[in-house]
């Protein structure tokens, strides 16, 4: 239905939306307050606004060890003056623009072992998005812009970017008679920036184009492709940077479909290929393809089954693989107390030099009712499983397995029996290579194979790291294994629950031999939760585990306790205290758990313009060979009286592990007039 111009409102791009959604990432829409705008003419200023901000930053990192001690700090002013104009030409429904921009003034000092250093610069952030025929069905945006954000590269470590960005984004509507859109990207996005610990230094170019149809009612199919190029020479100060080039293109296709009486049948599909070219070190190419079909069936309300699909081919420069399996099952309820799954599956897998094909049966039965004292549940299951694998090769190399170390927690790597000497750790982009005993250790427990991120190296806390490797393939063999489980659960008047849970799994080799011990297990757990509010807004939660495993690889016992209270303080503050207790004894192994944590966090209004929130946390591992401790201390206050707001923010973090102590401090202060 056409609508004439006087009855259009058009709105203007808050400021805040445009910081937010304009950086780093592509633009998008604007939330709007209304204008009206009866008149055409050449051109209409809609709005003015802005704000001034000053703002301070204070990191100090000191470094000790048995070997070496090191310290940086690094202390910054930043004053900033930014106006937005918003106005259009003809009429805002043709071309509407929100252009702005302002300088930053950044005062740093930076003090190390090797120097002091200070600098000066004054810094310019832009803006301009032209938005075009908003009122079409083809509305489309063109954008520029210039931003200084802060990166966060760790706990305490913030440093000012310089990033510019320009592209082009829309949207085609009520393509076909109204049934399909067409959305579109493109941009190109330069970030440079260095600080302590880390470097930024990356372009990159990224296209999308998505297609959506919808037919028949319920039935969605969806077309999409990306491109992306990333040329990035960023990573850490502390080890040699060497340029990388990733280049990837992916082209997906979804579909879902309903048949019959109340659309009682589904078929779900989604098709992916991904090729990638990654020049760096060492240079590589891929080609994924991965396709999967999902169908479903609803007999009744009680009654579902399901047949599912998965396939996948892998071309890398130093592997090709193929995989594909076959699921189906059924899932029902037989009463209201009673229900069960029955599921019939079938894999196999092809790489070179090895394949492997397994075929198994599984089922479970899950019972619970409601008795005068609370509930209880009682489930099992079994599985039964023939594997036929055939090996010419002694391991099966892994690429781009992806990880992110947080603190000094070790985390597995998705295969056992890891080959010694083969793990290679880089940073995401590929412009690094880590250094084992400098900047992680490996550790070993059984037929896993952990990374541990150590402090005093160049992994960043929280960052993304990728892990080449090669892991044993076991031989040749044909075997079947066995597995089955039971648990039984008990809950008392909603406040205390019981749980006993055991499982096993055996394996009888048929012909062949196995290169690595068979891992058969018998393990039992068992542990009670309770939950309880008393007084006034005070709740009390608490659980206790015991896990006792017997495996032929690494035997363990371990126990768990975990222990919080909360509270609300006259409303408005809120109050928790927690505190855990973890310990794992592996029979072979030194690398044992004892691993204690506290935290309390407390958070609240200050009259009705402040806010505060405090939160610490200490984690305390002795069982290993490395012993690491952890404190944290976070603290957060604003502050917003009419258009002037003020943030303050203090971090501070002391680790140690084994020898090596680090501790961060980090204090940020900003005000802020809007206008």
């Amino acid at each position: 239905m056409a609508v004439g111009l006087e009855d259009r409102r058009f709105g203007k791009s808050c400021l805040c939306s445009i910081l937010l959604a304009l950086s780093p990432g592509i633009p998008v829409a604007a939330v709007a307050d209304y204008h009206t705008v009866d008149d055409i003419k050449p051109f209409g200023l809609l709005d003015v606004s802005g704000h001034i901000r000053t703002g301070y930053l204070f990191d100090d990192r000191e470094r000790d060890s048995t070997v070496s001690g090191s310290f940086e700090r690094q202390t910054s002013w930043e004053e900033e003056l930014y106006l937005l104009t918003e106005s259009f030409i003809y009429h805002p429904g043709f071309l509407n623009m929100d252009i702005g921009g302002g300088p930053i003034f950044a005062q740093q000092q930076f003090d190390s072992p090797s120097g002091e250093m200070s600098n000066d610069e004054t810094l310019f952030n832009f803006l301009a998005r032209l938005n075009f025929l908003e009122l079409k069905n083809y509305p489309f945006s063109l954008y520029y812009q210039r931003s200084h954000p802060s990166v966060t590269t760790s706990l305490a470590g913030r440093f000012l970017t310089e990033n510019d960005a320009y592209g082009v984004n829309g949207r085609v509507f009520d393509l076909f008679g109204g049934s399909t859109s067409l959305r579109f990207d493109a941009q190109n996005r330069m970030a440079d920036g260095a600080a302590l610990g880390a470097v930024v230094d990356e372009e990159t170019d990224t296209a999308s184009v998505l297609v959506e149809t919808s037919f028949r009612d319920s039935d969605r199919l969806e077309l999409r492709y990306d491109w992306f190029d990333t040329m990035s020479g960023s990573g850490s100060p502390g080890l040699p940077i060497f340029r990388s080039t990733i280049s990837q293109e992916i082209g997906e296709i979804r579909s879902r479909n309903f048949f019959g009486r109340d659309d009682r049948f589904e078929i779900f599909q989604v098709l992916r290929r991904l090729q990638q070219e990654t020049e760096s070190v060492n240079s590589t190419s891929l080609e994924n393809q991965d396709y999967l079909a999902d169908f479903r069936w609803r007999f009744s309300e009680q009654t579902r089954s399901y047949f599912r699909y998965r396939r996948n081919d892998r071309e890398h420069t130093f592997s090709d693989s193929k995989s594909q399996d076959f699921e189906f099952g059924v899932v029902g309820q037989a009463s209201e107390s009673i229900k069960y799954d029955a599921v019939a599956e079938h894999a196999s897998a092809e790489q070179t030099g090895f394949d492997r094909e397994e075929s198994a049966i599984r089922g479970s039965l899950n019972y619970s009712r409601e008795f005068g004292f609370g509930t209880a549940g009682l489930s099992g299951s079994l599985r039964g499983a023939r594997t036929d694998q055939r090996s010419g090769i002694a391991g099966i190399p892994v690429f781009d397995e992806s990880h992110v170390l947080n603190g000094t927690t070790p985390i597995d790597l998705a295969n056992d029996f890891a080959v010694g000497g083969s793990v290679i750790v880089s940073n995401a982009v590929r412009t690094q290579v880590f250094v084992e005993g400098l900047d992680y250790r490996l550790l070993v427990i059984g037929s896993a194979t952990s990374i541990q991120r150590l402090i005093g190296g160049n992994i960043t806390d929280g960052e993304t790291i990728v892990v080449d490797y090669t892991y044993e393939t076991s031989g040749t063999a044909e075997f079947d294994t066995t597995g089955a489980s039971i648990s039984l659960n008990v809950g008392f008047l909603n406040t205390l629950n019981a749980f006993l849970h055991f499982d096993m799994q055996d394996t009888n080799l048929r012909n062949g031999a196995f290169t690595n011990p068979i891992n058969d297990r018998d393990s039992l757990e068992f542990g009670i939760s309770a939950s309880n509010q008393f007084l006034d807004g005070w709740s009390l939660n608490g659980q206790f585990r015991h896990r006792d495993q017997d495996e032929e690889i690494s035997p363990f016992v371990s126990d768990a306790l975990d222990v919080s209270l909360a509270t609300s303080l006259r409303g408005t503050w809120k109050l928790t205290i927690s505190g855990s207790l973890a310990i794992v004894d592996y029979e072979n192994s030194v690398e044992d758990v004892d691993q204690v944590t506290y935290r309390l966090g407390l958070s609240g209004r200050l009259m009705r313009s402040m806010q505060l929130s405090y939160d610490a946390g200490y984690l305390s591992d002795t069982g290993g060979t490395l012993s690491r401790t952890q404190l944290q201390h976070r603290l957060n206050f604003q502050w917003a009286y009419r258009q002037v707001r003020f943030v303050l923010r203090g971090q501070y973090s002391d680790d140690e592990l084994g020898p090596t102590k680090r501790n961060d401090t980090q204090v940020t202060a900003q005000v802020t007039r809007h206008f």
